[in-house]
């Protein structure tokens, strides 16, 4: 039997090599066929012409100007032709070439799921503690550079909320997911390796992963959570990735600003509202609390 076509997709950066790693790991896949597909989002077409000569068997798009994160993925999906899409980072990759397969059968054999997390960590083999482990389970969110979904669960989850230039924008979209009555699950067997590189990076990271948790994940909830449990999460979340940014972190001043920015951003999420299913958000919200605690270290006796 032919397999379906999947769609990798790649956010280029100025960051040639990086991206050369990411390629030629989609390239190497055991699987096909294969649609690798590249949204250069660079300030030069630096990376466009490069891709043009080094790699013509690649289809790229150039931005005319950056573009928020978002709305470029929102772009590769809508550009994709794969039944189902993977989402890259320029600066991540597959680590092994194997696995695939499977992983399309899995999504092939259970409807239900509508995305698979897969394993996340870096080049010095740290694995990200929510995404880690040899077993299949079910989770409640996902990392943007270790995913593959159904392109078609996607656009009928609402895609991505394309506005906000930052990150964070997944707890959206997974939320979208279970209001389709659908399920995530964390795929150990396709790992992915998103390489700690400085170059090409925000010069403070922290804070802009500090400002995008407090307006982002709050967000999330003005934009799917159903009433009147908006009325908990919302503020809930707000206070408390204000607090984490501000005390955990140490960033009062990010966390101040952060929460100025919230209040700024509550407009244009209220307008694009498109709430779940109470239910669904429930069912949302128990998975969450079981892969979190499942996620915390054993306690020394």
């Amino acid at each position: 039997m032919s397999q379906p076509l999947v769609t990798i997709t790649f956010v280029a950066w100025m960051r040639e090599e990086l991206l050369r790693k990411g390629i030629e790991s989609a390239l190497a896949l055991a699987y096909r066929p294969i649609e690798i597909l590249v949204v250069d989002n660079s300030p030069s077409d630096e990376i466009y012409r490069w891709l043009e000569h080094a790699y013509p068997m690649v289809k790229t798009i150039k931005t005319f100007a950056p573009l928020p994160l978002p709305m470029v993925r929102n772009i590769l999906v809508a550009s994709a032709r794969g039944k189902y899409v993977i989402f890259q980072d320029d600066d991540s990759r597959f680590a092994e070439s194997v696995g695939l397969f499977s992983a399309v059968e899995y999504l092939e054999e259970n409807p239900n799921v509508a995305c698979l997390a897969f394993r996340q960590g870096n080049e010095r083999g740290d694995w990200n503690p929510l995404f880690d482990g040899p077993a299949i389970c079910r989770t409640y969110n996902y990392i943007a550079c270790a995913v593959m979904f159904r392109r078609s669960d996607y656009v009928r989850a609402g895609g991505y909320f394309e506005h906000f230039p930052l990150y964070g924008e997944e707890p959206i979209l997974s939320l979208g997911f279970f209001g389709l009555g659908k399920e995530i699950h964390y795929y150990p067997h396709v790992p992915i390796i998103h390489e700690q590189v400085m170059l090409g990076r925000d010069k403070d990271p922290g804070k802009r992963y500090g400002l995008a948790s407090i307006v982002m994940d709050p967000g999330a909830m003005l934009l799917r959570a159903p009433v009147p449990d908006v009325f908990l999460w919302y503020p809930l979340l707000l206070l408390w990735s204000a607090a984490k940014v501000a005390f955990l972190k140490r960033r009062p001043l990010v966390a101040l600003h952060g929460l100025g920015n919230a209040v700024l951003w509550l407009p244009a999420f209220l307008k694009e509202r498109r709430a779940i299913p109470r239910k669904e958000f429930r069912r949302w919200v128990k998975i969450r609390l079981e892969s979190r605690r499942a996620a915390q270290p054993p306690r020394s006796s």
